[in-house]
């Protein structure tokens, strides 16, 4: 997995669940690209048109789903909503998925991705998501220590432990829409967060984006980070392997 890739998913595991639906996803998301998608394969410079319009496409939804996103938090934490209160009302406002809607797999849109990387607007398209998992934050705001950093991963892990074993009781999950079931998630645990440790999503990605270097050698941060990854999998059907 590509650098960028990895500090996307180690943000998204608290931030934008859109970002870390699509990361999570490209594990199961096997086919080959067959250039009938993206019908330019004849043309470079259509297709790489069509790589930067998608992207364009990505991080306006991802912009709006976390603006629902933040409005909505508030709502899941003081009415204490549950699984299906917090799907369902995240379903209502979430927007069309750019790759669905271009009838995209992640594996053929990522092989589009690598193709047309070194392109400038593909570059800037890609950072921008990265800069949406890192909100500014004021001056004034408190930053979160490393330790404290990695005392919510954990607890946040546990939290999701807890999310795909009652998952896992539903008999009609193979209905739920795995990025929605993804947001719900996130919602759930960064209500329970909040409560326990009074720190935001945002204070969250802020904290790791600012400790990065110390987090990113920590091995104890590195475990529950890939734990929460495979819990995740789990939750979006991707990894069966867990009992």
């Amino acid at each position: 997995m590509e650098g960028w890739k990895k500090a996307l998913l180690v943000a998204g595991a608290a931030g934008a669940g859109c970002v870390l639906y699509y990361l999570l996803r490209e594990e199961q998301d096997t086919k080959q690209p067959s250039g009938d998608e993206i019908d330019e394969k004849a043309n470079p410079e259509a297709e790489l048109a069509k790589v930067q319009k998608l992207l364009a496409e990505m991080i306006k939804s991802q912009e709006l789903m976390l603006y629902h996103m933040k409005n909505l938090a508030p709502v899941v934490r003081t009415k204490k909503l549950d699984f299906d209160e917090t799907y369902k009302l995240l379903k209502g406002v979430q927007p069309e998925d750019p790759l669905q809607k271009n009838g995209l797999t992640i594996a053929e849109f990522d092989s589009y991705l690598d193709k047309h990387i070194n392109d400038p607007k593909v570059k800037e398209g890609v950072q921008q998501l990265v800069t949406l998992q890192n909100p500014h934050v004021a001056p004034q705001a408190v930053v979160a220590s490393s330790e404290q950093i990695i005392e919510v991963h954990k607890y946040m892990l546990e939290e999701v432990e807890k999310l795909v074993k009652q998952f896992k009781t539903k008999s009609d999950r193979e209905s739920y829409d795995p990025k929605t079931v993804t947001l719900t998630a996130q919602s759930l645990v960064g209500a329970k967060v909040e409560e326990k440790f009074g720190l935001t999503s945002e204070d969250i990605e802020h904290a790791v984006m600012r400790h990065h270097e110390v987090l990113a050698t920590d091995k104890e941060f590195a475990s529950t980070t890939l734990q929460m990854q495979k819990r995740m999998s789990e939750l979006m059907g991707v990894d069966k392997s867990h009992g």
